[in-house]
């Protein structure tokens, strides 16, 4: 039977669990800022790949989802 992410979390040891609950965190604050900027028209295809450190063929894929 397949774990659910909760199921998944319960089972991790504190340390670990609280890393990853970190890196969740900073990875959904960083997704908001992208959003917001794309939003108030200040991120374009353009200017993500310079944000996100990617070349400019890379960046490309940022605007689809």
């Amino acid at each position: 039977m397949a774990l659910n992410v909760n199921e998944w979390t319960e089972r991790l040891d504190p340390e670990r669990r609280r890393q990853v609950e970190e890196r969740a965190a900073e990875l959904i604050a960083e997704e908001m800022t992208l959003r917001e900027l794309r939003k108030g028209g200040y991120l374009g295809q353009r200017h993500a790949p310079k944000l996100l450190r990617q070349s400019a063929t890379d960046g490309g894929g940022v605007e689809e989802r």
